[in-house]
């Protein structure tokens, strides 16, 4: 096992300046503790990078990370190296969010609802607009890198494969995550805006359609087949969205992942536009026993599909006034001895009337 210093992080152990706490994540960059900084009397959350690469490689992210002072983006407060039995450990001190990311938001279905999907979005745009007018490019936007910030604001994290551009041009990608990789990353090698604007685009489908979507399909075609069905355009589509998302929310999803660059988005700015014109009353969501219930400003809504004789269903919705705790069936949704394709119809029109109010 490639150990990340010759001695194992354990809690209560100091390192250098650092008394480790809790280990909060790892993976193949090494570990991230929570930590107390002795010499500040302050908690981080500290990132030790393993040996492999050169020191100064380490020090990029917390070089890039350290420029950064944005709302929606975490930050790198210090960089230090240190010798440990003879190995130099990069550490990176960040800010500490006690919250986790955004996938702790997923429901028992392990998708994310709309209402909070498209608060998301608007953050990381913002933060993505603030690199991009410094001409630098994320490259790692995925659910596991939004971080809930203080104010449970989205915050762009994890500075380790960004590019660095001099003039506002595409770059070279230090390296890439396959899953969200565009298509021209893949065939050029670099990245730009565009790359990223694709890059938000995956994260906000698979936190609509479930975390495990796109990884669920990589495993079941395996990555060549993947890819290909990215670069035409199939990997996503409307069909793919559950019924309870709008089409005005699978469009800007669907711009943003278009396989041509000249077909997305021009900017985050223009993205986070798009998004901010979107606003419905209600969304659906699933509890922990796995029901489906919607929610608007004043009500909850649940639905019955009963099976009745001759292969056919009653259908009964029923809205609870959350104040008030009384329920009533909504009568213009409550339909008798449905075939299964009426059936399926009348949950799609009532789940949308929760969504949208009409």
């Amino acid at each position: 096992m490639n150990q990340l210093v010759p001695v194992l992080l354990v809690p209560n152990m100091q390192l250098y300046k650092y008394q480790l706490i809790n280990r909060i994540g790892q993976g193949s960059f090494g570990e991230v503790w929570s930590a107390i900084d002795l010499a500040l009397q302050r908690e981080f959350a500290v990132k030790f990078l393993k040996p492999g690469v050169s020191v100064d490689e380490r020090l990029r992210e917390g070089q890039i990370g350290n420029l950064l002072s944005h709302n929606n983006l975490v930050r790198v407060h210090q960089a230090d190296v240190v010798n440990v039995g003879g190995a130099d450990v990069v550490a990176l001190a960040m800010d500490y969010l006690p919250d986790g990311s955004v996938e702790t938001l997923a429901n028992p279905a392990g998708y994310v609802p709309l209402p909070l999907v498209l608060r998301i979005a608007r953050d990381i745009l913002q933060g993505l607009d603030y690199l991009h007018a410094r001409n630098f490019y994320h490259n790692d936007i995925k659910p596991g890198n939004i971080l809930l910030g203080p104010q449970q604001q989205a915050m762009l994290s994890d500075y380790g494969i960004t590019g660095v551009s001099s003039d506002g041009n595409p770059v070279a990608a230090p390296n890439s995550y396959l899953l969200h990789c565009a298509p021209e990353v893949r065939a050029t090698g670099n990245v730009g805006v565009s790359s990223d604007i694709f890059q938000a685009g995956m994260t906000l489908a698979r936190m609509l359609l479930g975390l495990n979507h796109l990884s669920a399909i990589w495993a079941s075609v395996g990555r060549s087949q993947y890819e290909n069905d990215m670069d035409a355009g199939k990997l996503l589509s409307q069909k793919d969205f559950p019924n309870h998302i709008p089409a005005a929310v699978r469009r800007v999803i669907l711009t943003a992942v278009h396989p041509d660059p000249a077909q997305r988005y021009s900017s985050s700015l223009e993205m986070r536009r798009a998004i901010e014109k979107l606003n419905f009353p209600g969304y659906w969501s699933v509890d922990a026993s796995g029901r489906e219930f919607g929610v608007d400003h004043a009500h909850r809504y649940t639905f019955e599909l009963l099976p009745v004789s001759g292969a056919r269903f009653d259908f009964v919705c029923v809205r609870e006034n959350i104040a008030s705790g009384r329920t009533q069936r909504i009568v213009r949704f409550c339909q008798r001895g449905l075939a299964a394709k009426q059936a399926e119809k009348a949950v799609s029109d009532f789940k949308c009337f929760v969504v949208t109010g009409r």
